[in-house]
């Protein structure tokens, strides 16, 4: 019986003293890249999901992201919609501060660029300040 216990103390060992390289490796695929983008941009303070008209059929709804992933590397290109009244830059910050720190813990890659366009703005029908007929 404790011969089994050395034995498994030795390869735990062993296996602690792998280097981590040598362990394994992680691919993430450019889908899950954009959809780690995408959510993270969803997320942000004054950023509102919005699809109009065509847009849902193709799929062009907001916020869209492009990324290019090369070599552990991104850059992204993030469209966003803000709620009315925006403070654009604030808010197109934030976003690029939250897709970069997304795809640095979640994804594990550098991020050498995040570009934001804010390609709507519009009316946030969650505000509290809505005025309704009585």
């Amino acid at each position: 019986m404790a011969e089994n216990s050395t034995h498994a103390e030795t390869d735990a060992e062993t296996d602690a003293e792998t280097a981590a390289g040598q362990r394994g490796a992680l691919h993430v695929r450019d889908k899950v890249v954009d959809r780690i983008a995408a959510h993270a941009a969803t997320t942000t303070s004054g950023v509102v999901p919005h699809s109009s008209g065509l847009d849902r059929v193709t799929g062009r709804d907001l916020p869209r992201v492009e990324t290019t992933v090369a070599g552990g590397h991104v850059r992204a290109r993030v469209h966003i919609a803000v709620a009315w009244p925006p403070v654009l830059p604030d808010t197109a910050a934030a976003v690029r501060t939250n897709v970069t720190e997304q795809l640095r813990t979640l994804a594990g890659l550098t991020v050498d660029a995040v570009d934001v366009a804010v390609t709507a703005v519009v009316h946030d029908t969650t505000s509290s300040s809505t005025r309704s007929v009585q």
